[in-house]
């Protein structure tokens, strides 16, 4: 009897000292960036942004207002996904939905803009409904995200 608490003992040690070198192992792999990597990272997004807004400018009008929109946009997630790789919880994962919702709702709102008469409300009132949907669904996937460590978990019998 008394070995068999002790055989429950010692693998409810294992499996707690398991799972919590996993943690470990998972929290440096998403720390794993290098200062080099993080550089070159914010590096490429800022040549991206100046390549695409190069080709903005050689737009006129509405066209150049959408490629615009569309490109800061672009920067805006691409930082906020940068984010999200090195820190990886929920929040930023959350901060990465909003932006892309942020970016849509802009460049939807700029498309607008080149329209006539009622159309004009029509498609503003649309592009609202459309980013407050996905700042919705955004919210939901924050909430119903599984914690990064749980110290809920029941101890094997």
């Amino acid at each position: 009897m008394n070995a068999m608490l002790s055989q429950r003992f010692n693998i409810a040690i294992f499996l707690k000292w398991g799972s919590a070198a996993a943690v470990c192992c998972a929290a440096t792999a998403v720390f794993a960036m290098s200062d080099e990597e993080i550089r070159a990272e914010t590096d490429r997004m800022g040549a991206q942004y100046h390549t695409a807004m190069a080709h903005c400018q050689r737009l006129q009008g509405h066209p150049k207002d959408i490629c615009e929109a569309d490109a800061k946009g672009q920067l805006r997630v691409a930082r906020a996904e940068r984010d999200a790789k090195l820190l990886g919880d929920a929040d930023h994962h959350y901060q990465v939905r909003v932006a892309r919702a942020d970016a849509d709702y802009r460049v939807a709102n700029e498309r607008c803009n080149d329209m006539r008469g009622d159309a004009v409300m029509v498609c503003k009132k649309d592009a609202q409904a459309a980013h407050s949907k996905a700042l919705q669904d955004a919210h939901v996937k924050r909430v119903e995200a599984p914690p990064a460590t749980s110290t809920d978990e029941k101890m094997p019998r």
